[in-house]
């Protein structure tokens, strides 16, 4: 086997090095394609909501489920410099037995930099809206825009199917096995003995 000359390496480390170098877009989760739905377009501006469970995963990002009950951060991101000149307001609305009620609002303002973000914490149980409301600056009609959140791991729902198909697995399996190993030994197995009989 050849080994590499020092020209290579050189080589090599700089094309590495050039390749961290690029920048990149490093927004939450984007271009999920036509049916993401943390996203919302009007017209060529985007809104983009992004939530977070520092406690949870520091560094995991979700968009309309999340996997655990506690102090979740939502962010919502504008693009697009219409927007970024327009006030905006955040609500997040709990639904459940007692009915709808708002468990953060956060009240209108322009953010310049084109980021909102807050703090709420989500109970299991309960059905959530994020309302992020733009206020038109010319007519300052108001434009709602709603993301569901669901408050759960998407795995959850297919636990006991999964569970009841490994043991019908693992119970037609150990007879496959069990035949297979007597074949191996030259041993007769319990079903041919009987039917020799």
């Amino acid at each position: 086997m050849r080994t590499p000359t020092r020209a290579e390496l050189v080589l090599a480390a700089m094309l590495a090095t050039a390749g961290l170098l690029v920048s990149t877009d490093a927004s939450a989760h984007r271009n999920g394609g036509p049916n993401d739905p943390c996203e919302r377009r009007l017209g060529a501006s985007l809104v983009h909501l992004t939530l977070y469970q520092p406690n949870f995963d520091p560094d995991a990002e979700y968009c309309n489920q999340v996997p655990r009950a506690g102090k979740t951060v939502v962010v919502v991101d504008i693009e697009g410099d219409q927007l970024r000149k327009a006030p905006i307001a955040l609500e997040v609305i709990a639904s459940d037995a007692s009915g709808p009620r708002i468990i953060l609002s956060v009240a209108p303002r322009i953010y310049r930099r084109g980021i909102a973000d807050a703090e709420v914490t989500l109970d299991s149980g309960s059905d959530y809206t994020a309302r992020v409301v733009l206020l038109d600056a010319a007519n300052k009609s108001p434009l709602p825009l709603t993301f569901p959140i669901r408050v759960g791991a998407w795995y959850r729902p297919i636990i006991v199917p999964a569970l009841i198909a490994l043991v019908v697995l693992a119970l037609t399996a150990i007879p496959v096995v069990r035949h297979y190993t007597f074949l191996d030994r030259g041993e007769p197995d319990s079903d041919s003995d009987t039917a020799a009989a």
